[in-house]
Order: C-alpha cells, then sequence, then structure tokens
C-alpha cells in the first residue's frame, strides 16, 4: 500500500475536483442495494444481460460518480472504492477497454461501497488482479459483482483448451442463462487469478469482437455528469487527469 501511496493520494484529489465539478451536485448520493442480486434486478434491461454501461450508468444516476483516469504516478491500482467530500465515489487506475473487464471491476468496487468497506480517508484499494486477495471483504466484494453481472456466485466452468474453446463455452452460457459471455470469461479468470489466465480471456474476448470500448462509454458518462465549464482552473488542471489534454 506504501508504495502505491502517490498515486492513490493523487487519485483521491482528482476525485474531490470530479465532485466538486458535478453538474447537480445538490443531488445526494442514494444507497446502492446491500445485495448485488437486488441491483441486478433493478438495472437489468428485459432478455438483455447487464453490461457495463447498465452499471456505471446506474452509478453515475445515483450520484456515484465512475472515475476512469488517464494519468497517474506508477505504479497504479486497478481500483479504489472511497468517500470523497461526503460521497461514494470509484476510481479505475487501470487503462483496460474490455468491457466486461471493467464492468467486473466496477461491481467489485461498488461492492465495497454497498458494504460500507470505505469511509472518509479510508478507502479501499484493490491493486492487481492476477494476485488472489482472500480476505473476507474481496471475497464479499467478488460475491457481488457475480451476482450483479452473472446472476449467482457459482460461476459457470468456462475451461478449454483454447481461448477459442473459452469463447464457444461462454457464448453457450450467455445463450443459456443471460449472463454477459464476456463476463463471465473475466469472472473465471479472476477465479483463477493469474497472468496466463487474463491473457486468455482477453484473447477469447476479442475473439467474441467485444474487446473495446470501456473507456469511450465511460468518457461519455463523464462528460454527461461533469460540468468542466463550472470548474475552477484549479479542478480543471486535477480533471485533464481524465481526458487529458
Amino acid at each position: 500500500r506504501d508504495r502505491l501511496g502517490p498515486a492513490i493520494h493523487a487519485a483521491l484529489r482528482i476525485a474531490a475536483a470530479v465532485v466538486r465539478s458535478l453538474r447537480d451536485p445538490a443531488t445526494t448520493a442514494a444507497v446502492l442495494p446491500a445485495d448485488g442480486l437486488a441491483w441486478r434486478n433493478l438495472i437489468q434491461r428485459p432478455r438483455l444481460s447487464v453490461s457495463l454501461h447498465d452499471i456505471a450508468g446506474d452509478l453515475w444516476m445515483r450520484g456515484i460518480p465512475v472515475i476512469p483516469l488517464d494519468v497517474l504516478p506508477t505504479p497504479s491500482f486497478q481500483g479504489i472504492a472511497g468517500i470523497v467530500e461526503g460521497r461514494p465515489v470509484i476510481l479505475l487506475g487501470h487503462k483496460y477497454d474490455e468491457p466486461g473487464r471493467v464492468a467486473f471491476v466496477v461491481s467489485h468496487e461498488a461492492g465495497h461501497i454497498a458494504a460500507a468497506d470505505c469511509a472518509p480517508d479510508q478507502p479501499v484499494v484493490d491493486e492487481e488482479e492476477d494476485i488472489l486477495d482472500d480476505t473476507s471483504i474481496e471475497r464479499r466484494a467478488d460475491q457481488y459483482a457475480n451476482h450483479v453481472l452473472i446472476g449467482d456466485n457459482n460461476i459457470p466452468r468456462v475451461d478449454g483448451i483454447n481461448f477459442k474453446d473459452l469463447a464457444s463455452r461462454a457464448s453457450e452460457i450467455e445463450r443459456q442463462t443471460g449472463a454477459d459471455a464476456s463476463a463471465v470469461i473475466f469472472a473465471w479468470a479472476r477465479r483463477v487469478a493469474t497472468p496466463s489466465s487474463y491473457q486468455t480471456a482477453t484473447l477469447a474476448v476479442k475473439a467474441l469482437y467485444r474487446g473495446a470500448g470501456a473507456r469511450r462509454l465511460l468518457r461519455q458518462l463523464f462528460d454527461r455528469h461533469v460540468d468542466l465549464t463550472a470548474a475552477t482552473e484549479t479542478d480543471r488542471a486535477l480533471l485533464r487527469c481524465i481526458y487529458g489534454e
């Protein structure tokens, strides 16, 4: 955690700038359902799986910013769930672009918020996704994410000889259960938690043509809910860490 100190400090300062620059700052953040399945039932559209669009869009509507960071000191982190200026926030440190992968990270951090794991000046910081953290709060946040994305904590078996088998099996599960195939693939990768599992998962998702678009979606939501024109010059300098120059 100490080695991540500069990145965490910078991220929380950026989050504070986002909170101060919200288009509707008077809106109080709505409480997330404590049960991931309950949240899934609220945001799932008929006959469609729960997507990053559903999850991140609902969090922003609840007054919980989901902040993708483009510039940070290294080493960085995977995700942070915290309370900044009295408002829950989620920060994403890695520049993943696969919607299913990012959806799992966002849902996991939302699980920390729903369980009240974070407090002012006491954020929950998740470092590397390919290092298994078996603490109780991390298992609970993983369960929350699985409930939101898959509808069950029992991740369907998608093991295959290669990434093509993995993609095929995940597509079959999507047809049978309505769980997003890419979310199933990355949930499997997180359960296995090795660098090779994430490499295989990335190839499998690309084979399904679902390997890109997360960063664009997160930026669109940011633009929709944050008023850059009303931000102070100091806050605009911080916000450039989200959208670049």
